[in-house]
């Protein structure tokens, strides 16, 4: 049995590990859920296998040790069916045929069982995607992994063309909705001290049409960026490495350097334009929102941590800061690609609520958006000692244009996870349609997708309830089904052909 270690909590709130494989073809419905919605909510949960005591019994275990355990909610006709499957990463099968685990700290093999030292180390358990036609489980540590879309069955880890089958690639890529191009990017490429990155652009069919090659002094995060027209942002976080004395308690190979600046990497789209490095003040840039260029200069929204988020990594100096005394606003940063300048001005807040995952309606990405949708905390409770990962219990729609701000309480008790935009119809206005976000139900035990229509923000036209409640994810994504026009509703077990005389019925 996997033992829910504390340090998990800070992303998996009330959820301890799942460990367990799932399906149901008919899941409950109360209300009515909307015939515009034909397709799959796809989520992504870090959820260790096996209880992570490899090395040092533990305790350097970190909440992105998880494996990537994938959720599909295939919605149509009214009706919702569900699986959950485990992606067989090279590193989740060696431990499979051991029966045990076998790897330590993240890509630090001298970590790890001295006969596993060269498997692929990632785990595909940040985000889920689709891209030309390819089910993609992410993280950012390794390669995109692809599943079939109608079984969530692991095919393999070499997605795309040009791009390594073995190196890493991000777990936030972004679609370019006028050429249907994802662009993302890679980095730390030889290792987690390695300051190489390459950016990437990879076309409809799967083909890299587009690689920059670029060098930072040294590694760190980068998990988000942000694309416009021109150019691509990657969002350096201030983590350093340094393997010394990480046995000790306390210490780990991954530490927020509280006197180092966040650093924007500028790279643009046009290969004879060199890439430009901004700087601003110590803080925690997490996930980009809206992106544009105007007038020349590059806009982007981003949720910003004023300190280190991840309060289950050390920092460097020893600095501590109360939970309580952290901000995580969503801003608006602005660069002036040709600025003689390299330190960034200060953001505007747009929103100073402590907040997370971002949301825009993504056919307007590259366009100035009005409508932001974020995960938060309840106005009234913003000062109360509560982790960023821990305590989202509302949602919010952020109106650009006027500044107003709509929140929806989904009930008492009840955590919200990341929220997906669908609109009502290819051609509907921004921001008309559905949005779909799983809820952890405390009370209850257990977890439900919500689906409201935006022409109401504050009622729910539908609920599906699974019996049982799932590890809080990291990530997730609604795919219309014409993306993949094969996925079908999940098939939980095969009809045995062995009753010749049952009918089959069509409707």
């Amino acid at each position: 049995m996997v033992k829910a270690h504390s340090i998990f909590n800070d992303f998996a709130s009330v959820s301890r590990p799942f460990r367990a494989e799932a399906g149901i073809e008919d899941v409950e419905v109360e209300g009515e859920i909307p015939k515009e919605l034909d397709g799959t909510f796809y989520r992504v949960m870090q959820d260790p296998y096996y209880e992570r005591n490899y090395y040092l019994n533990g305790s350097k275990t970190i909440p992105f040790d998880g494996d990537g355990s994938i959720s599909a909610f295939r919605i149509k006709d009214g009706k919702a069916s569900f699986q959950q499957k485990y992606v067989m990463t090279e590193r989740l099968v060696a431990e499979r045929k051991a029966g045990r685990a076998l790897f330590g700290m993240y890509s630090s093999p001298f970590s790890h069982h001295p006969c596993v030292r060269a498997v692929l180390d990632n785990t595909a358990n940040t985000n889920i995607i689709v891209h030309a036609g390819k089910l993609l489980a992410l993280c950012e540590f390794g390669p995109a992994y692809e599943l079939d879309p109608n079984t969530l069955i692991t095919k393999g880890h070499d997605a795309f063309i040009g791009v390594s089958a073995t190196k890493p690639f991000t777990a936030h890529p972004h679609v370019d909705p006028k050429t249907g191009d994802l662009i993302g990017f890679g980095y730390m490429l030889d290792g987690l001290e390695s300051g190489s990155i390459s950016a990437y652009i990879i076309n409809k069919d799967g083909k890299a049409t587009y690689k920059r090659d670029l060098e930072f002094p040294s590694g760190s995060m980068m998990h988000d960026c942000a694309v416009t027209d021109n150019y691509i942002i990657i969002m350096r976080m201030p983590f350093i490495i340094d393997y010394k004395d990480v046995e000790k308690p306390g210490n780990h190979q991954w530490y927020y350097d509280e006197k180092s600046p966040a650093w924007f990497g500028v790279i643009p789209r046009d290969l004879s334009v060199p890439v430009r490095w901004f700087q601003y003040k110590n803080c925690l840039p997490i996930h980009s929102g809206a992106s544009w260029e105007e007038d020349g200069k590059i806009y982007f929204d981003a949720t910003v941590a004023s300190y280190n988020a991840f309060h289950f990594l050390p920092t460097r100096h020893g600095k501590k800061m109360e939970a309580s005394d952290e901000t995580v606003n969503y801003v608006k940063f602005c660069i002036d690609p040709k600025s003689d300048s390299d330190v960034m001005p200060d953001p505007e807040v747009l929103f100073d609520v402590p907040c997370e995952f971002p949301r825009i309606d993504e056919r307007f990405l590259m366009s100035k958006t009005r409508y932001t949708f974020l995960d938060c905390f309840k106005p009234e409770n913003a000062g109360s000692k509560t982790k960023l990962y821990q305590g989202l219990n509302a949602l919010a729609r952020l109106d650009y244009q006027t500044g107003e701000v709509e929140y929806f309480v989904p009930g008492p008790q009840c955590l919200v996870q990341e929220p997906c935009f669908s609109p009502r119809h290819p051609n509907a206005p921004e921001g008309d349609g559905f949005l779909i976000t799983m809820i952890d139900n405390v009370p209850l035990n257990r977890n439900e997708v919500i689906i409201q229509d935006t022409r109401d923000f504050q009622s729910v036209v539908a609920r599906i309830i699974l019996p049982f409640r799932l590890r809080s994810a990291v990530h997730g994504n609604w795919v219309d089904t014409e993306r993949i026009p094969e996925t079908e509703p999940a098939a939980i077990q095969a009809l045995p052909d062995i009753y010749p005389h049952v009918p089959t019925i069509k409707a």
